[in-house]
């Protein structure tokens, strides 16, 4: 059932009305550049886990029956930018046992873009044929560029499993079974030792009418003997539109062309081009039942940002050098890798001081969890209701920005210490505004930061296919610190909200080097490039960005060591979610646990003073009584 579906479902079941959201909202509070617009009212209240699991489990009886039911479903496919390097920081764990056949969480610290060609020729015929000229000059940048063309089987294993392909990786491949493949297409890709896909359309193949013959059954027998060079089906007739045909022409179409490519060049063909891109839920389903593992469309994404395994991107070879700009954008603006380390469980320790000109309160140490209240507490509310909690932190960016709101609904997949599944992000019209963001996840042992991809690292299936012992894991805003070295401003904000240069109270999760779990706050405003230079200053090595401005609240012992937002009965702001570290104070700094807070009068006992009238002065300079 696509996201859309289950969010429609969603939305019926707690009777609210819809709510468009852009981006998060914790900070729009303090900031009228956040990038959030909330239209309506939109509560999704999770009272008790009860309801969590009768939701999941509502939703998935719901997507059985729309099947059935319905024909076709809107794919909701984006195009968006994107793309990675990066390297994949002790990504190790458990396996599940059995085979995950979709796009893991593993694979997202690289981003891949897949390029597609259609005809080589000495001379263009038409404006998506490549001139042999063009293909050697692409083949040179490539190798200029310091990129490695990968095969689709290296695809694939990485996508799947996470298998780790070169940092600077692309794909290319080639539909129609053009003759121009063979004849000035090969003798590049072999001097250049590159390996390439043909998708072929079984009817067409030895048609040598017209300007852009076909590729007979020798020719192809000859290229599938060739280690560069992978076979795959492209339909039998390339119809205009698969979606507009029929169940049992669909299947036609799909298994025929697979049976005659493995009886003729004797191999199995596991992956599929739809003809012109163009697919849906249906074919995407109709392709994999018909025994493909991996299938290409034509929308313009890097594969580890695809929907899903049968939906993965490609651009046009016009667009080459632009799908490699989005790859170093999306690099730069969060898929830096995954991070994985075990955590380190020591006394709850506090510190305070200025690291590179930012004044920061930080508490170190114990075990994390995170918790969603029904409505909104402050973070000591939070810590008196778990035992073992002696500290804790505002969490991850909520739906509702009011201070006054009791709405308790997360920004992105969200999944709680308490909580026996995660809840996913139904909210698909601001995926855009999402990619490449941090979800940080946490187990027993070991905690993790990997770049979110709303299509994919979207599912319980998922995150436990990558940590299967999780039991946390949220969206947060920017990546601030990575592998010991602050982020600047420039590589935050190509996908970060606008307000990250604004100065504000700010909150931060993450690791050090001894594996001990760091909760920091600046004491003082900054921007989040100044919170990250003094974060790497105290020893962080891994480091996200929390909701913050108003939402900022640092808790140690009984103590409130940061606060965006407070009044006289009240030392933070409450907020829907946080994170708590269980465990022991440190002696050494126990004492500083010991409340500060000096509650004021309640509003309805507070003394009143008399107005002064103010005084008005004539045009002649006379006071006058006002």
């Amino acid at each position: 059932m696509p996201p859309s579906a289950r969010h429609e479902l969603w939305r019926l079941q707690t009777d609210q009305p819809s709510v468009v959201r852009t981006g998060f909202s914790g900070e729009a509070d303090v900031s009228s550049e956040l990038d959030v617009k909330i239209i309506g009212r939109h509560r999704l209240r999770m009272n008790t886990t009860f309801r969590r699991i009768t939701t999941i489990a509502s939703l998935a009886a719901f997507g059985l029956l729309l099947t059935s039911c319905t024909k076709k479903l809107d794919l909701g496919a984006k195009g968006g930018p994107g793309s990675h390097l990066g390297a994949v920081n002790n990504l190790g764990g458990q396996e599940t046992g059995k085979p995950y056949l979709e796009i893991s969480l593993k694979a997202q610290g690289q981003r891949v873009p897949v390029i597609m060609y259609h005809d080589v020729l000495p001379k263009k015929q038409v404006w998506f044929d490549t001139t042999t000229d063009e293909f050697e000059q692409q083949m040179k940048w490539i190798v200029d560029q310091g990129i490695t063309p990968i095969s689709l089987d290296q695809l694939y294993k990485h996508l799947t499993k996470g298998e780790a392909v070169p940092d600077k990786s692309i794909v290319l491949t080639f539909d129609d079974n053009y003759q121009g493949f063979h004849d000035q297409a090969m003798p590049i890709l072999e001097k250049y030792k590159f390996p390439a896909a043909m998708f072929v359309h079984t009817k067409f193949v030895g048609d040598k009418t017209g300007k852009h013959p076909k590729m007979d059954w020798p020719t192809l027998r000859e290229l599938i003997k060739n280690p560069l060079v992978t076979i795959g089906s492209h339909t039998v007739t390339h119809p205009e539109d698969i979606t507009q045909l029929s169940q049992e022409q669909q299947v036609e179409e799909l298994t025929a062309s697979k049976a005659t490519l493995e009886k003729e060049l004797g191999k199995p063909m596991p992956y599929f081009a739809y003809p012109d891109g163009k697919n849906d839920k249906i074919v995407q389903e109709n392709a994999r039942t018909a025994g493909y593992t991996m299938a290409f469309t034509m929308a313009n994404s890097p594969a580890e940002e695809s929907p899903n395994i049968m939906a993965v991107g490609r651009y046009i070879q016009t667009r080459i050098e632009k799908a490699w700009e989005e790859r170093d954008d999306a690099v730069r603006g969060g898929a830096l890798g995954v991070f994985r380390g075990p955590i380190k469980d020591a006394p709850i320790t506090y510190k305070e001081g200025t690291f590179a000109g930012t004044k920061l309160a930080l508490v170190i140490g114990g075990i994390p969890e995170s918790h969603l209240s029904p409505t909104r507490e402050g973070v000591l509310d939070f810590i008196h209701r778990t035992p073992g909690a002696v500290a804790g932190i505002n969490g991850g960016f909520f739906a509702m920005a009011a201070i006054n709101s009791t709405d308790n609904q997360m920004v992105g997949p969200c999944k709680t210490h308490d909580q026996e599944t995660l809840v996913p992000d139904v909210a698909q019209e601001i995926w855009v505004k999402l990619h490449n963001r941090p979800v940080i996840l946490w187990g027993p042992t070991e905690l993790a930061i990997v770049p979110y991809e709303p299509g994919s690292v979207n599912s319980d299936e998922a995150f436990k296919q990558f940590m299967p012992d999780y039991t946390d894991a949220f969206l947060a805003g920017v990546w601030l610190v990575h592998g010991g070295v602050a982020r600047q401003a420039d590589d935050m904000s190509v996908f970060g909200s606008k307000d990250i240069v604004d100065p504000r109270r700010r909150a931060f999760i993450g690791i050090d080097a001894e594996g001990h779990i760091v909760l920091g706050a600046c004491t003082e405003s900054a921007s989040s490039e100044k919170l990250a230079e003094g974060a790497a200053a105290a020893g962080v090595q891994e480091a996200v960005l929390l909701d913050s401005g108003f939402s900022t609240s640092l808790v140690y012992g009984e103590d409130v060591k940061a606060s965006g937002h407070s009044t006289d009965t009240i030392p933070s702001r409450p907020v829907p979610h946080a994170i708590v570290l269980k465990g022991t104070l440190d002696p050494t700094t126990a004492t500083l646990g010991v409340s500060t807070f000096k509650p004021g009068p309640p509003p309805d006992q507070k003394p009143h003073r008399k107005r002064k009238r103010r005084k008005k002065t004539t045009d002649e300079g006379e006071a006058t009584a006002g």
